[in-house]
């Protein structure tokens, strides 16, 4: 009888400086490994945590300061 091998993973956020990033996505790629895209709510969680966001008191406000 054999045995499924199951490809564990960890997943990491890693935070890279902007000048560094393209040799460490090489590194990474040389090395075999993949590098996911974030995907929506982890790009909302980052405007969240950037204050990337604004509140109104009500959907008509919302439309008006949208000029909707």
């Amino acid at each position: 009888m054999q045995t499924a091998v199951i490809n564990q993973y960890e997943r990491m956020t890693v935070h890279v400086p902007r000048l560094e990033a393209k040799r460490f996505r090489a590194v990474v790629k040389a090395l075999g490994f993949k590098i996911e895209k974030k995907n929506a709510i982890d790009r909302a969680l980052d405007d969240i945590e950037a204050g990337r966001v604004h509140t109104w008191s009500s959907a008509d406000e919302m439309f008006q300061t949208l000029g909707i």
